[in-house]
């Protein structure tokens, strides 16, 4: 039931909740209970080596003025409030593995839960975001 109540958390601070039915709620919630966050969360130094074995497509999922400020190498920036709209632009095979980014971690948790949703298998949150990254030193890109 806490799982629940985090994901209605977080969609309610996006303004989400309210726009989806009782029942898509059910289904998210069901979906949560299944995933395991061991199966998607990254650490930063663990993201490094996760970007340099594996070589996934890289997701930003923050606002233009974040991103303007440095990004990861390689990243594809695609504001969350975008992503339904923009899935062309993210690989075509489900099982090809992507690594998702935003300040702090939270936003892209959402975003990667909706990947997951949609069948994409290999989906990584950085835990901690951009934050966590330039804490520990590792490459950034300047616009």
């Amino acid at each position: 039931m806490r799982k629940g109540w985090v994901v209605l958390v977080l969609l309610g601070s996006l303004g989400l909740a309210q726009e989806m039915s009782p029942a898509s709620l059910q289904e998210m919630g069901n979906f949560i209970k299944k995933t395991n966050p061991a199966s998607y969360l990254l650490y930063a130094a663990e993201a490094k080596d996760f970007v340099e074995v594996f070589e996934p497509f890289i997701l930003d999922v923050r606002t233009a003025e974040e991103r303007s400020r440095g990004f990861l190498p390689g990243s594809v920036h695609i504001h969350i409030s975008q992503l339904p709209d923009r899935l062309g632009e993210l690989p075509k095979e489900k099982d090809k593995p992507i690594l998702v980014y935003c300040g702090t971690g939270h936003v892209s948790a959402v975003a990667a839960a909706y990947l997951r949703a949609l069948g994409y298998r290999e989906v990584k949150n950085l835990n901690g975001g951009f934050r966590a990254w330039l804490e520990l030193g590792l490459p950034v890109q300047r616009p």
